[in-house]
């Protein structure tokens, strides 16, 4: 799992599986196959490649593989507030 999560991907979280950021470990440990099918696009999307609920739901769970990634570059959020 990502050390953290994009607000995009967090959206795209709870819209799939109606759970919090919070709730996110829980659900895993707990053996949400919801989680598991938004973990897998996200890790997709992230990968460059874009994988739909559909095609996901068709997978067995030995076809998954999750890898470490490396750490994405924080970015600068400017005030645009004028000095």
């Amino acid at each position: 799992m990502p050390d953290e999560f994009t607000l995009r991907e967090m959206r795209s979280i709870k819209t799939l599986t109606g759970l919090l950021p919070g709730q996110i470990e829980e659900a895993l440990d707990q053996g949400d196959l919801d989680i598991v099918l938004a973990l897998v696009i996200i890790s997709a999307a992230r990968a460059g490649k874009k994988v739909t609920e559909e095609t996901v739901l068709d997978w067995t769970l030995s076809e998954i593989d999750f890898v470490d990634e490396p750490a994405k570059p924080k970015k600068k959020v400017e005030d645009p507030t004028p000095a």
